[in-house]
């Protein structure tokens, strides 16, 4: 487990530097604190490698209580529609502070939103449209994206399959 750790450390560290190179170069970049567009327009729950699932629920134990107690009924709250099935075609991740419009579990988020905004797969699926109409208006085509397929791919192979929200969840219901 340890080696799963390292590994996932050095991947943050490898897309941190990807992303603030992006951003040194383009202070109009919109990914940043307070830009919370992609937590709050999830296209489904989250779905995290075990070690993922164990760094995030590290986090949310570590948080106060008052803090916690939100976010475990906020993951209620969706294990419930989920459940159900009455999703909305957009999610909001039961880890963002709303008022703030910052991650509540930031030094611990999964690699998915690590790499949204500045990671791209060829089918564009990790694809931010704020940061998409920034681009096409300042014409900037000159960024070197990272690619997203293989962080997944790499992901998958070091912890293995991702793990759906409801299922990681289900000794909640």
């Amino acid at each position: 487990m340890d080696h799963v750790r390292s590994v996932l450390q050095n991947l943050d560290e490898h897309i941190e530097a990807r992303a603030q190179a992006i951003r040194a170069e383009r202070d109009w970049f919109p990914c940043r604190r307070g830009c919370d567009h992609c937590c709050r327009t999830l296209a489904h729950p989250p779905e995290l490698s075990q070690a993922e699932w164990d760094r995030v629920d590290a986090a949310v134990a570590s948080l106060p209580d008052a803090v916690r107690a939100i976010v475990e009924q906020a993951i209620d709250t969706l294990i419930q529609k989920v459940g159900s099935g009455s999703c909305r075609s957009t999610i909001v991740c039961p880890f963002l502070d709303e008022q703030e419009g910052a991650c509540r579990i930031y030094e611990n988020r999964p690699i998915a939103c690590r790499t949204y905004g500045f990671f791209v797969a060829r089918d564009h699926d990790q694809y931010c449209e704020l940061v998409e109409y920034e681009i096409n208006t300042r014409e900037d085509h000159t960024i070197v994206w990272g690619n997203a397929e293989a962080i997944r791919n790499q992901v998958k192979q070091i912890c293995g399959e991702t793990i759906p929200f409801e299922l990681h969840y289900r000794n909640r219901i």
